[in-house]
């Protein structure tokens, strides 16, 4: 047996070799290895950094790889398969150029390329110092109003980064608006790293991104806020009739700063002032007018010399109904008509105004009996109004009927 395996030890080892090769043909042909590249950029990990140590600036962050793989393989592999890593480990203050590492989570999946396949970096001591908060304003506050200066909470505040550059951080400053503010400011503010010239610095990191800035805004001393009261007459006039009546009475502005040399003058002030009167009471429509202020002698008005004032005016809606006779018309010749009803009511919706003034021609009822011959005839009247701001249902009874003959009808004799 053993002299058997000696003679065909060669022949055995062949037919082994064979038979490996037409298995990986025929799995090859079913699933076929594919290499390209991954259609996705592979995030870069830099590992192993020193305690104490940083990164300058900005490094490459992805980069792409080609991978050789089964194409069964390519249908499931994700970017979180791939994994691509820079060694950092012992390395000091300096500038390096770190081959690329990969490393993929799939047995039968390999990269075949990495594209950059290295990367350039320095590291530097990583270093901190306390810097100044600068609160800096811009414009100014609503006229006759003054800023005091702004306080931020806390002054200092810690700055971490590569020593070289934490050394250019000359302050933080956090930039706020004063444009036309009357009140009081009290909010969180970014702060921004900036070296001597006024130029940010890139690539540190703030320990308190935001702080608190106070900003104390009031009225100079020879100024005064007071309340608007727009002085509108005429109103009971206009409603009394019943016509017209006053919806809403809206000004803009509603506060205004008075200014005076006298303090005493401003003091003596109400915690209002009026306008000159307003007389409304021939007014039918929305009207607005910009009026004065009716000030004391030497007490002037700050920015605007005048308020808005608009007030909303509708017409007052009613309903009435009237009773009209039925008019015939388009009759033939030698023909009479009787209708029945001789009236109808009419229920009418509009102003007030319009509904006063109504004559009795300017609602008609009408019947057309053109084309109509003798006999009984149901026939719905046509309401004619002249007045186009009144509204009308349906004339009551809304079907008449009316008789035609070639005789004129009976007159009734009166009862003794």
């Amino acid at each position: 047996m053993l002299r058997w395996l000696r003679n065909n030890l060669g022949t055995l080892l062949l037919a082994f070799f064979l038979a490996v090769t037409v298995w990986v043909a025929a799995v090859s042909q079913a699933d076929p290895i594919m290499e390209q590249d991954f259609p996705q950029p592979i995030e870069i990990s830099y590992l192993g950094l020193t305690e104490g140590m940083l990164i300058l600036g900005q490094p490459p962050k992805t980069t792409s790889v080609t991978i050789r793989a089964p194409e069964s393989i390519w249908r499931y592999l994700a970017v979180e398969d791939i994994h691509i890593e820079a060694n950092l480990s012992g390395l000091d203050a300096g500038a390096y150029r770190l081959k690329l590492i990969p490393r993929l989570d799939i047995m039968s999946a390999r990269v075949t390329g990495i594209d950059p396949a290295s990367v350039t970096i320095t590291l530097e001591l990583s270093t901190s110092k306390m810097v100044d908060v600068n609160v800096v304003t811009f414009d100014q506050p609503a006229l006759g109003f003054q800023a005091e200066e702004p306080i931020a909470q806390p002054k200092q505040v810690n700055v971490v980064g590569p020593a070289s550059v934490v050394e250019q951080v000359y302050e933080l400053r956090a930039e706020i608006s004063l444009t036309n503010r009357r009140e009081s400011i009290d909010q969180q503010v970014p702060l921004i790293p900036l070296d001597r010239e006024g130029n940010k610095v890139e690539g540190v990191q703030i320990s308190l991104e935001q702080v608190r800035v106070t900003v104390q805004i009031k009225l100079g001393d020879f100024y005064r806020l007071v309340s608007v009261i727009p002085i509108i007459k005429g109103r009971d006039t206009m409603e009394e009739l019943g016509h017209y009546r006053v919806t809403n009475i809206t000004y803009t502005p509603r506060e205004v700063i008075v200014s005076s040399s006298d303090r005493e003058a401003l003091d003596a002030l109400p915690v209002f002032v009026e306008t000159i009167p307003f007389d409304i009471s021939d007014q039918t429509t929305d009207v607005e007018r910009r009026l004065p202020l009716n000030l004391p002698v030497g007490v002037y008005l700050i920015g605007e010399q005048s308020v808005l004032v608009r007030v909303t005016i509708e017409p007052v809606v009613e309903s009435i109904t009237v009773t009209r006779e039925i008019e015939i018309q388009g009759l033939g010749p030698e023909l009479y008509a009787i209708t029945s009803p001789s009236t109808v009511d009419i229920i009418l919706t509009g102003p007030a105004a319009t509904l006063d003034a109504l004559r009795p021609e300017d609602v008609r009822v009408v019947v057309d009996l053109r084309d109509y011959g003798i006999g009984k005839h149901p026939t719905e009247p046509q309401v004619l109004i002249l007045p186009t701001d009144l509204q009308f249902e349906a004339p009551i009874p809304s079907i008449i009927e009316v008789e035609i003959t070639s005789s004129p009808p009976s007159t009734p004799i009166p009862t003794p």
